[in-house]
């Protein structure tokens, strides 16, 4: 997609439509992989231990769930991300599963892997659902903000971080001490060997601790330049699986499905889904 394209009325092929699919599959999928662990986590009863029960908006507390409702609203939602990549009353089901998010990861939110890594879920079903290419067939023309909308979602989880990183350390971080300090940290609780090899050396630290740095800051240019992103999402993806391997953060779990918006092109040059 070409810088003129941001504001385009209408385009073909319907990569909003193919991104919609995409996402909520590889959504689906994920949530069944940790769904017999999330549910054993909530008979732990976390939130009794870690605080009160979420509000969503910060004021509107939602329902407590008994393990029923609990294990009803996580299948439901896994039922309607698989029924919209069906194409079976796609908006309608999309709602529901926005409803469903909320109530399945509410009570779930202290886990490591959830908390904090599932906020763009909700935001990719909102535009879904407000999106005029949901319904429409992947051949027809659509229109183009529904996947900038989602580009911007996520160019400000990366962009918020960056400039958390200066508020914090400025200029000072990238130093490579504060990842250190991270890194040794994970090493105490962890174990994990990875981790100390890197957090021993203050020269890769500084090294990487630029190269975040700059990433996150700068991750916002491929919404304007297209062609930087290979290198980007590259990097994205490097970065992820190096901070799953060294400290046991996996964002890439539920931030993976919105990575899709930057394929949906690819996968219609390829021609391996019907009707493309």
């Amino acid at each position: 997609m070409s810088f003129p394209d941001l504001f385009s009325n209408a385009h073909g092929p319907n990569e909003a439509g193919m991104f919609a699919k995409l996402f909520c599959a590889v959504s689906a999928i994920q949530v069944l992989l940790s769904f017999r662990q999330q549910y054993r986590y909530f008979q732990t009863e976390p939130w009794k231990i870690y605080g009160r029960r979420q509000r969503l908006l910060g004021f509107l507390p939602l329902p407590a769930l008994n393990k029923y409702q609990f294990l009803g609203s996580g299948l439901c939602l896994t039922t309607c991300l698989v029924l919209v990549c069906a194409g079976f009353y796609t908006r309608i089901f999309i709602f529901i599963a926005l409803v469903n998010y909320f109530l399945y990861f509410s009570p779930i939110i202290s886990l490591a892997y959830v908390q904090r890594k599932t906020n763009l879920l909700p935001v990719v079903l909102l535009i879904l659902l407000l999106s005029p290419s949901l319904d429409k067939p992947l051949a027809a023309p659509s229109t183009a903000w529904e996947l900038i909308l989602v580009k911007i979602a996520l160019v400000q989880v990366y962009f918020a971080a960056g400039l958390q990183k200066l508020i914090r350390s400025g200029l000072r971080w990238v130093n490579g001490k504060n990842l250190q300090a991270y890194l040794m940290e994970n090493y105490l609780w962890s174990d994990k060997k990875s981790a100390l090899v890197i957090a021993s050396r203050p020269l890769l630290c500084m090294i990487l601790s630029t190269l975040t740095l700059f990433f996150e800051l700068t991750f916002w240019l491929v919404i304007f330049f297209p062609s930087f992103t290979f290198f980007y999402v590259a990097f994205a993806i490097l970065f992820h699986t190096s901070t799953l391997i060294t400290m046991r953060i996996n964002y890439l779990k539920y931030m993976g499905p919105v990575y899709l918006v930057f394929f949906t092109d690819t996968i219609f040059r390829l021609k391996i889904i019907p009707g493309t």
